[in-house]
C-alpha cells in the first residue's frame, strides 16, 4: 500500500510545487501551438507566394500553349496543376495525389484576350506535417521534463525539510516522555543540524531524574508535588512581604521623621551630615518600595480593574512628580495625543508610565523627553521618546532584568538601582501587553506599550465636559 504523504509536505506540494508546475506545463503548450501555428502561416504564405508567380506567368502574355509554363512550375510541393478555360480546353502537368496530406489551392485570373482561367494546384503537406510533428514532440518532452522537475522538487520538499521536521518532533516526544532517543537520523541541512544539535544540548541538561515504575500515578504525584511548592513558594513571599513592612518600613518612617526634626543651626559639617543622612534614608526607601513592588507582582497578589479613561488623565496622573524630576535634571518634558480614550486598568497603566518616563528622565540629562499617545490599528500606543545616549542592540534585553545598569561616564552617572524597567516590564504583563524598544547608540531610545482602544459605546455614555469615574489615588 502507498504510503500517503505527510499533511506539511501535501500542503507544501499543492501550495507551491503544483502551481508552478502548472503553469510551466501551460506554458509549453502554448508555445508548442504557437509554434506549430506559424509553421503552417509560414508554408500558406509561401505557395500563395509560389502561385502568384505562377498566375503572373500565364496572365502575362499571348501564349499559344500554357503547358510549358505548368510543367517548369512542378516541384516537390507542387503535385499537379491543372488549368482551364472558358471554352473548355484545359492543361494539366504533374501527378494526380492519392494520399491525404494534400493542400489544394484554387484561383481565377484573367487571360491576355479577356476570358477568366480556372488555376488549380494541389500541394504537398507531407513536410509542413513532418516539421509539426517534430515540434510537438519536442514540447511533449519539456512537458516531460517539467513533471520529471516537479517529481524531483516533492522529494526534495521530504527530503530537505519534513523529513528533519519529523527529527525534530520525535526529538522532542521523546524528551517529553523520557523515551531514549532514536537513532535514525535523515540527511538533513545546515539549518536543520544545527536544531539537532541544540535539542541534543537541552537533552543532556533534561535527563531523566528516574525511572516511572507507574506513569500515571508518578505523573499525579509530580503534579500535586508541584502544586504544593507553588503554593508553599507563594504563601512564602507573602509572610516576606508582610514582614518586611512591618520590620523595615517602620524604622526607616520613624528615621526619616527624626532626620526632619533635626535642626543643624549654622553648622556646615552637620549640616552636611543630616542631608547626606536624609538622602541615605530616601534611597533605602525607593529600594524597599521597589523590592516589595516586584515581590507583590511576582506574588500575583495584584489584582487588574478594567475601567475607561483617557490618556489626558493618564498623563495627569504623575504629571508633577515627572515635571520636577525634570526640571531638577534640566529636561525638557513634552506631551502629546491627550484625547485618546484607552481600556485597561489605570493605576496599572499610570505605574507603568511613571517608570519608562522616571528612566526617560534619568537617561536624557539637559536632553528632551516626549511622552505620546498614538493610534495604532485597534489599539492606543503609549510612547516614551528621549534624546539619551542610546542602547547597544546586544544589551535591550538584559535592561528588563533586576540591578541592571547600563555602563555609563562619570557625567551620565545615574541614581537608582536598575529596578524601574524590571518592575515595568511586569506590570506590562500584568495589563497583558509588552514593552516595546526601539533604540541606537547616539540617537536615543523609545519605550512604549500598547492599550486596548475603548470602545464607542462606552465612549458615549460620558457626556462631553463631564469628568470621568474617579479612578486616580492622586494626581501629581
Amino acid at each position: 500500500m502507498r504510503r500517503r504523504l505527510p499533511s506539511l509536505q501535501r500542503r507544501l506540494f499543492l501550495d507551491a510545487v503544483l502551481p508552478c508546475a502548472l503553469a510551466a506545463l501551460a506554458l509549453v503548450a502554448a508555445l508548442t501551438f504557437q509554434v506549430a501555428h506559424n509553421q503552417a502561416e509560414r508554408h500558406d504564405t509561401q505557395m500563395e507566394l509560389r502561385i502568384e508567380h505562377l498566375a503572373s506567368a500565364l496572365a502575362g502574355g499571348v501564349i499559344a500553349s500554357p503547358q510549358p509554363i505548368l510543367d517548369d512550375a512542378i516541384r516537390d510541393d507542387l503535385l499537379y496543376i491543372e488549368l482551364h478555360q472558358a471554352d473548355g480546353r484545359h492543361w494539366a502537368s504533374g501527378v494526380t495525389p492519392t494520399g491525404t496530406a494534400v493542400g489544394t489551392f484554387r484561383r481565377e485570373l484573367p487571360s491576355a484576350d479577356g476570358t477568366m482561367l480556372a488555376l488549380h494546384v494541389d500541394v504537398d503537406l507531407m513536410p509542413l506535417r513532418k516539421a509539426q510533428t517534430v515540434t510537438c514532440l519536442l514540447g511533449a518532452l519539456c512537458g516531460i521534463g517539467v513533471v520529471l522537475l516537479t517529481w524531483l522538487a516533492n522529494g526534495s520538499l521530504r527530503r530537505h525539510l519534513v523529513l528533519p521536521l519529523e527529527r525534530v518532533r520525535t526529538v522532542l516526544d521523546d524528551r517529553m516522555h523520557e523515551r531514549p532517543p532514536s537513532t535514525t537520523v535523515p540527511v538533513e541541512t545546515e539549518e536543520f543540524a544545527q536544531i539537532r544539535h541544540t535539542l541534543a544540548k537541552l537533552a543532556d541538561r533534561w535527563k531523566p531524574r528516574s525511572a516511572p515504575a507507574s506513569n500515571g500515578e508518578l505523573d499525579m504525584q509530580d503534579t500535586a508535588e508541584l502544586t504544593r511548592q507553588t503554593q508553599g513558594a507563594n504563601r512564602a513571599k507573602s509572610r516576606f512581604i508582610a514582614l518586611v513592612n512591618h520590620h523595615f518600613r517602620q524604622p526607616l518612617q520613624a528615621l526619616q521623621l527624626f532626620t526632619a526634626s533635626l535642626h543643624p543651626g549654622f553648622d556646615t559639617e552637620q549640616e552636611q551630615t543630616i542631608s547626606q543622612m536624609r538622602h541615605s534614608i530616601g534611597s533605602m526607601t525607593r529600594l524597599l518600595d521597589a523590592l516589595l513592588e516586584i515581590s507583590r507582582l511576582d506574588a500575583g497578589v495584584v489584582g487588574v480593574k478594567p475601567v475607561e479613561f483617557s490618556a489626558a488623565e493618564l498623563f495627569l496622573h504623575d504629571r508633577t512628580m515627572l515635571s520636577e524630576e525634570a526640571a531638577r535634571r534640566g529636561v525638557v518634558l513634552v506631551w502629546r495625543g491627550s484625547h485618546h480614550r484607552l481600556h485597561g486598568d489605570a493605576d496599572l497603566a499610570a505605574t507603568l508610565l511613571l517608570h519608562l518616563a522616571s528612566n526617560a528622565i534619568a537617561n536624557a540629562p539637559e536632553g528632551r523627553v516626549l511622552i505620546a499617545a498614538r493610534r495604532r490599528g485597534n489599539a492606543i500606543r503609549i510612547e516614551v521618546r528621549d534624546n539619551g545616549p542610546g542602547i547597544a542592540p546586544d544589551q535591550q534585553q538584559n535592561i528588563f532584568e533586576e540591578f541592571v545598569q547600563l555602563p555609563a561616564t562619570e557625567s551620565q552617572r545615574r541614581d537608582g538601582y536598575g529596578l524601574g524597567l524590571a518592575i515595568g516590564d511586569r506590570v506590562a504583563r500584568l495589563l497583558g501587553t509588552r514593552i516595546g524598544l526601539r533604540s541606537e547608540p547616539g540617537y536615543g531610545s523609545v519605550f512604549w506599550f500598547d492599550l486596548p482602544q475603548s470602545p464607542v459605546a462606552e465612549r458615549r455614555r460620558t457626556p462631553r465636559g463631564v469628568p470621568g469615574p474617579t479612578i486616580w489615588r492622586h494626581a501629581g
